[in-house]
């Protein structure tokens, strides 16, 4: 999708104002009176999931308006939606525009007209270019070729190729990197580097991040602008968090500290109204009336300032531990209870049905971690439905030992029409709803969120919920079989399945792309397709 203005003349700052903009979708505001300037180079943009981040690309190409303010565009762009990536039926429609490559097919086979040479007269080196962006993007097939013979991987690869074609527009992607392999997230990094329109890329991919010049951080105050990459970026939230640590900690000291102070103005008070209650025989009664209301009066007031004081401390104590819970990583506890020790999977000589025709033996024990690698269409996917059952391999034999549960890109284990409080239950029937209701919220699916339907939840919540179901019944698996996990999920929601599969004491095997994610769950095999 390309924006119809025209690029100014020289060098700019700024690329785009974005003017107090506010958005309200199905009575809910999602976006708040938000204002920023984006800044040439490259900037990123990361957001808890539903927090609006696919919802502002949206505005800010035009896709959608704002209900109140403005965005002012200095510079052409260009859009990677995350959905809605590719147009036409075949690679070259989304290069460009079709009927232009038919014009050359039919100047090449010699039944050209005289409009098709007018259509081409400027463009002969187009082909060429063509060709030569899809072999740049790992894409060797011919122009021609139907998009639908592409695996998902290859299709945004695709789409990626026709942005960079547009040299001197400045790119607006969303989620660029998902479902790339190795080889595909280290071209769409070089890519990035050598586009010198710049880009705001909204991803949580850590090692994409870490490319940027400039983050963004879409949250509940707005949109925050961080001068630096991801390691400057999670720099500065440490130190915030630090802060924000010792600053509950300090309200904790002074409450303890003002009921002290309470209790012993209280207790001096009290003294002095007894003194004056023994000093009744030798003053007028008159007198002695007016300190005992005097004491009293003294007495109340004194009690209702500690009562202000107190409330205002406690409410700076919640707003305290509220942002901090917000700010902290969340933390999943894991059923161990059930795992046995011994071989969990042996393959003797499988064959995929798709994908890679090289014979696979493999013998996992207890304990076991494996990365399954392999470029985009090698039969990654595939080999976990072999395991799990779903499909029938080629040839060769498949035993699995013990429990298993497979956990796919779509988490289908799920019943996406029903809430996520009746999913934990359908799965595990043995544990209540107070106890689902309890676990659900230590995920942050409080109250409504855990009735919601799946389908109207973000990746990350769903992900939450099939995290729980995977982790917390009464009996572990002894074998997990995870096929790209850490996609579409929040940096918090990525560092949670960390947490989780570290801590994890029986077997898995997963497919991803994320170099960082793998080493922080602690890989200690590799199977590569």
């Amino acid at each position: 999708m390309r924006c119809p203005l025209r690029s100014p003349e020289g060098p700019m700052t700024t690329i785009c104002n974005i003017h107090n903009i506010s958005l309200t979708l199905d009575g809910h505001s999602v976006l708040d009176n938000l204002s920023a300037n984006l800044p040439a180079g490259l900037s990123g943009l990361v957001a808890p999931n539903g927090r609006g981040k696919s919802v502002l690309l949206k505005l800010l190409s035009g896709h959608w308006r704002p209900d109140d303010g403005g965005i002012e565009w200095r510079r052409t762009f260009y859009v990677v939606d995350q959905i809605e990536r590719l147009r036409g039926h075949r690679l070259v429609d989304a290069l460009c525009r079709g009927e232009l490559f038919d014009c050359f097919r039919r100047i090449e086979a010699g039944c050209g007209s005289e409009p098709d040479l007018v259509a081409v007269a400027d463009y002969w080196h187009l082909p060429a270019l063509w060709q030569q962006q899809l072999d740049s993007a790992g894409l060797h097939g011919p122009l021609d070729a139907p998009v639908t013979e592409l695996s998902g991987g290859q299709r945004t690869r695709l789409a990626l190729a026709a942005a960079f074609m547009h040299r001197g527009h400045y790119l607006l992607l969303d989620e660029p990197s998902n479902h790339l392999d190795r080889h595909g997230r280290a071209w769409l990094h070089a890519q990035l580097r050598a586009h010198h329109g710049g880009a705001l890329v909204a991803s949580h991919d850590r090692e994409l991040l870490e490319c940027m010049d400039n983050l963004f951080e879409l949250g509940e105050s707005g949109l925050r602008h961080y001068g630096g990459n991801y390691s400057f970026y999670q720099q500065v939230r440490s130190a915030e968090l630090a802060g924000l640590e010792q600053r509950l900690e300090n309200t904790r000291k002074e409450i303890q500290l003002t009921e002290r102070q309470q209790q012993k103005a209280l207790q001096r008070a009290a003294q002095r109204q007894r003194q004056g209650e023994n000093d009744r025989g030798s003053q007028s009664k008159l007198l002695l009336d007016a300190k005992k209301n005097r004491a009293g009066n003294s007495l109340g007031k004194l009690k209702q300032q500690h009562f202000h004081r107190q409330a205002h401390l406690q409410q700076k104590l919640a707003n305290d531990k509220s942002q901090l819970e917000q700010h902290r990583v969340q933390h999943l506890a894991v059923t161990s209870s059930g795992l046995r020790g011994g071989i969990r999977l042996h393959l003797e000589n499988l064959r995929l049905p798709f994908g890679s025709q090289e014979p696979i033996s493999l013998t996992l024990h207890s304990g076991a971690r494996w990365h399954i690698s392999g470029v985009n269409g090698s039969g990654k996917s595939t080999l976990l439905k072999v395991i799990s059952g779903e499909i029938r391999p080629q040839s060769g034999e498949c035993h699995v030992h013990g429990t298993y549960l497979y956990l796919d890109q779509d988490f289908t284990l799920l019943d996406i029409h029903c809430s996520a409080l009746d999913n934990l239950l359908r799965l595990h029937p043995d544990k209540d709803a107070t106890y689902w209701r309890t676990a659900l919220g230590s995920m942050r699916l409080r109250g409504e969120l855990a009735l919601r339907p799946l389908n109207t939840l973000s990746g990350g919540e769903r992900l939450k919920v099939a995290l729980l179901a995977v982790t917390r019944g009464a009996q572990a698996p002894d074998l997990l079989l995870l096929d790209e996990p850490d996609n579409h999920l929040d940096l918090d929601s990525r560092q949670l399945l960390e947490g989780a599969l570290r801590e994890y004491p029986g077997s898995f095997l997963i497919v991803s792309h994320d170099p960082v994610f793998l080493a922080a769950v602690g890989m200690n095999g590799e199977l590569s397709l």
